[in-house]
């Protein structure tokens, strides 16, 4: 059975995982990707290799493989590297080491055959899309590194600047999302009814159901300590001095950010943001952002994270290049406690049934997501009120192992991540879902979900057969054991 004639969760989970890693491992991550990648094999190239390696024309000439190429398809060379550090790349972001490498191939040859097809189907990626994506790649990778130096990043590609940085990553970019927008077309069509459903559960023996881990239905009320009215103005009067020294006096914003901005993750930069108005930045931020004009400074606002003042330093199209200082309002043991007791003393009157749990979300969660709808959380992913355990930070599926449906948690003391702030919270189990294997009844989404995708692999799977009697496929030598490149050759 190849990647693509799974029937089952295991290997339609397996088959998607490598697609995600062979995409995040030749798009993101790896300096030796792009180094392989981008190793200028242009046009000239490719049609030396198809030449080299054609062995449908006749030829008195001796037909051989170039050192490192490990196969070609279409217009498009695979180099031997890339199985290599695909490989490596699996193990480490996915913790998948049973891979091999001809699966691997095979993976690779269906990715450069949507890419290859796609522009034979003329479908084309706008500049500024494959330019945001590179982008936000080099942002990811300054702050990784930890540096705004550009030729620090030029550095750990081995590139000459930045610009042939961005060259290397706009053409890998350009070929991944190429291949998405063919994926999606073949299967923008693709559905699934309720009776292939139920005969996609009955195809799967009892022995192979998938088990599905614990689930949850619950609902929470999340209490945040508040500063002191005076400790807010505190704050806001130094912003504004930082501010006005910039302005009046000529002082470095940047140098003020790295001295006393609260942002952990940007004060060694000085601060620094590029974003697009669709990154996942909080509102109040990104309205600051593109309301001020290049060289202009706000004044002090408010976001979920503290008080800020924003810098904007340069505008490039959709992009802003903006810094930053954050300042945080400092909160007393006082208030800490304060917050505590009134989430504790509302505890006390859900277990004396005096109010319903739903009502005192709605009167003291801070929450303001969960507290309109009663405290309850919905799974972003699936549109309901399930979520698997294991899935949730290791304190709280600590904490729900104990709880049963019409339990109510004790106080839970966390410390927010993002904000670097106690918070306080209680939970309501609404439902609680053992392990289980799958049941028609019970797990229907699920079930719906997973034949979805099977059918959208049995859709991949017939045009992918279609396309390999018309496209020029050659593949090295040393893939000539694998079975699972027989339909290849």
């Amino acid at each position: 059975m190849t990647l693509l004639t799974v029937i089952n969760l295991k290997s339609i989970t397996k088959y998607l995982a490598i697609i995600l890693v062979v995409a995040f491992a030749k798009a993101v991550t790896a300096q030796e990707t792009i180094e392989q990648d981008i190793a200028a094999i242009d046009n000239k190239n490719v049609q030396e290799t198809l030449a080299a390696m054609d062995s449908v024309t006749p030829s008195t000439k001796k037909r051989f493989l170039i050192e490192g190429v490990a196969g070609v398809i279409g217009d498009y060379v695979i180099l031997g590297s890339d199985i290599v550090s695909a490989k490596a790349q699996a193990k480490r972001e996915a913790g998948i080491s049973d891979i091999s490498s001809c699966e691997l191939m095979e993976s690779l040859l269906s990715e450069k055959m949507y890419a290859h097809h796609a522009i034979q189907d003329s479908i084309t990626i706008g500049d500024r899309e494959i330019e945001g994506r590179t982008e936000g790649q080099i942002q990811y990778f300054k702050n990784a590194l930890q540096t705004n130096d550009d030729q620090k990043i030029a550095d750990f590609y081995k590139k000459e600047n930045i610009t042939q940085v961005r060259e290397a990553l706009n053409r890998v970019n350009r070929d991944g999302l190429l291949a998405q927008r063919m994926q999606e077309r073949i299967t923008e069509q693709v559905e699934i009814t309720p009776e292939e459903v139920r005969e996609f559960y009955k195809s799967i023996p009892e022995v192979d159901l998938p088990l599905f881990n614990t689930e949850v239905e619950m609902a929470q009320i999340v209490v945040i300590p508040e500063p002191e009215p005076e400790e807010v103005k505190l704050v806001i009067n130094k912003l504004a001095g930082y501010r006005a020294d910039v302005l009046d006096n000529g002082a470095d914003f940047a140098a003020k950010a790295t001295l006393y901005s609260d942002d952990t993750g940007t004060e060694r930069q000085g601060g620094v943001l590029s974003l697009k108005r669709n990154d996942p930045f909080v509102k109040e931020f990104k309205d600051q952002a593109f309301s001020l004009q290049e060289g202009e400074i706000s004044e002090p606002f408010e976001t979920m994270f503290g008080w800020h003042i924003l810098y904007v330093e340069k505008i490039r199209g959709q992009i802003r290049d903006v810094r930053h200082i954050l300042l945080k309002p400092y909160i007393s043991v006082a208030q800490i406690e304060k917050s505590k007791a009134e989430l504790n003393a509302m505890r006390d009157r859900i277990i004396l049934n005096e109010i319903s749990f739903g009502d005192a979300a709605k009167q003291i969660s801070d929450e303001e997501r969960t507290a309109e709808n009663g405290g309850k959380i919905i799974n972003p992913n699936t549109g309901t009120g399930r979520i698997e355990v294991t899935r949730l930070e290791s304190d709280m599926a600590s904490t729900l192992q104990f709880l049963e449906k019409g339990d109510v948690s004790g106080i839970i003391e966390e410390t927010d991540p993002r904000m670097g702030s106690k918070t306080f919270k209680v939970v309501y189990i609404i439902d609680k879902i053992p392990d289980h294997k799958a049941n028609y009844a019970n797990d229907y989404l699920k079930i719906k979900d997973l034949a979805l995708k099977d059918k959208q692999v049995k859709a991949i799977n017939k045009w992918r057969n279609e396309k390999i009697i018309d496209t020029y496929i050659k593949i090295g030598a040393e893939f000539k054991d694998c079975d699972i490149l027989n339909a290849w050759n």
